[in-house]
């Protein structure tokens, strides 16, 4: 758990693992969003490539790790039960496209929707969530090195 400063109270942060995969057309879009809503430690997601082939073209990114409960709460969430179908919890775009906006982003509720409805986020460790979609990382083609 770590701490933040809220208003001059030191708080403390409660961590969670989500797993989340965007299409590569809305990639920009989100990184600007998660980086408007959730400052620093929204910076820098969605940095790794996929594709149904794990070549060119990428087709998909994804960002997975601990987020905060605060930031988690904002986001859609489908969870797999072993025995029953996919639950899925909606986000709240409203309250994104307004945080994004305090922030100095212009977005509108209609825009963060979208990004969710076409995103998949979920508590699965990334490998199960990757193959899940039929998905896999790109790997950067090898460098012929000459001698």
């Amino acid at each position: 758990m770590g701490q933040y400063e809220n208003g001059g109270v030191l708080m403390d942060t409660i961590w969670t693992y989500r797993a989340l995969v965007v299409p590569d057309a809305l990639v920009a879009y989100a990184r600007e969003l998660t980086a408007a809503v959730a400052g620093p430690a929204g910076a820098g997601m969605f940095t790794a490539p996929l594709s149904p082939t794990g070549q060119e073209p990428t087709t998909h990114w994804i960002s997975a790790g601990l987020i905060s409960e605060d930031f988690a709460a904002l986001l859609p969430l489908t969870t797999y039960p072993a025995d029953a179908e996919p639950i899925t919890t909606p986000g709240n775009a409203e309250l994104v496209a307004g945080l994004a906006a305090n922030a100095g982003y212009t977005t509108t509720p209609e825009q963060v929707q979208a990004l969710f409805d076409a995103s998949d986020v979920t508590e699965q460790d990334a490998q199960q969530a990757i193959a899940r979609l039929g998905l896999a990382m790109v790997r950067p083609n090898e460098i012929a090195v000459s001698t």
